[in-house]
């Protein structure tokens, strides 16, 4: 399983990273062997964070820029926000500008805000990344026509058309009925085979398995191989070179409470990301390998250079060089 690295893209106030140090950890990343170079994206910035992300595929760009050669992708892209021509055309022209793969991790969205100032009804963000989805599609092939809900176009061509295009994958997690049972709704399932992969939120290795079995199960259905799905995984780490598990806890602590907001505590953090000490991780991290993930993404919580740096190091050292 790959391991992927995210870009320090925060750009909120106190928790600005500066252009240098995104710069340095984009070309220190292909060097170290990290798989890629991932984005996240918010137009607004959420209740859930203490902070706003740059523009993602503008980021990509520069990224492309100073580090040609490392894969690129968004994890995720909120699709409804902007329109898919757009997304379209800049994807294609950030993979013709680097040397490495291109992928659109899409997502609907979850922040009010975000669709308030982008005049996007929030009712529709589902249908919406639905189709931007098959458009996409459409568009990475050539020249081609569509006829739907939000888009109408007859024989379009959006260049540069590739011999490799972007590759799509969608994000989607399940939910609990009132019989307490766990399922996916349909239409993030008919995403993920229509993206030909599956790009998973950071959760614990138990729910994780539950879903890919729900989406396994939908694909056989569909007469879909799921091993022929590419599998991803977003995950937020703070690495704490120790073997004992509380003092662990007590350096991530105040990392993770720095970068989540809201109700997303430590103790939310526990359940759901990376911590404890690097034994705990490796664990986890094999947990999810053993599921058949081709890659985990690491997002960093902390955002200033000094402490970009340090983490830095003790990724590489503790589980690329390991």
């Amino acid at each position: 399983m790959k391991l992927g690295s995210m870009l320090p893209t925060h750009c909120t106030g106190e928790y600005r990273v500066p252009a240098e140090t995104i710069r340095w950890w984009a070309r220190e990343a292909t060097g170290a062997g990290f798989h890629g170079l991932w984005v996240l994206d918010h137009v607004v910035k959420p209740d859930t964070y203490h902070t706003s992300l740059l523009d993602p595929l503008i980021a990509l760009s520069h990224a492309a820029a100073v580090a040609p050669e490392i894969n690129l992708g968004t994890s995720i892209l909120i699709a409804p926000l902007r329109h898919t021509a757009n997304i379209a055309s800049q994807a294609l022209s950030i993979q013709h500008l680097t040397e490495g793969q291109v992928t659109l991790g899409l997502g609907a969205g979850y922040v009010p805000k975000e669709f308030e100032v982008t005049g996007v009804p929030r009712t529709e963000r589902g249908p919406r990344v639905s189709e931007a989805v098959s458009v996409l599609n459409r568009l990475f092939e050539g020249e081609a026509s569509f006829s739907g809900r939000f888009h109408e176009f007859e024989n379009v061509r959006i260049d540069p058309v590739l011999d490799t295009p972007p590759k799509l994958l969608a994000g989607g997690s399940s939910i609990v009925d009132e019989d307490g049972n766990r399922r996916i709704p349909r239409p993030i399932l008919d995403r993920i085979l229509d993206c030909g992969g599956w790009l998973a939120r950071p959760t614990q290795p138990e729910k994780l398995e539950a879903e890919w079995e729900i989406i396994s199960e939908y694909a056989r259905e569909q007469d879909v191989d799921p091993d022929s799905l590419r599998r991803v995984m977003l995950q937020y780490i703070h690495v704490v070179d120790t073997d004992d598990r509380e003092e662990a806890h007590r350096e991530q602590k105040p990392a993770f409470e720095d970068y989540l907001a809201g109700d997303r505590d430590f103790d939310y953090a526990k359940r759901y990301c990376l911590t404890g000490t690097p034994a705990d991780i490796h664990a986890d991290l094999d947990a999810v390998e053993a599921m058949g993930f081709d890659e985990v993404i690491l997002g960093q919580v902390v955002h200033t250079p000094a402490d970009l740096e340090q983490q830095f190091d003790l990724l590489v050292e503790t589980f690329l060089d390991a």
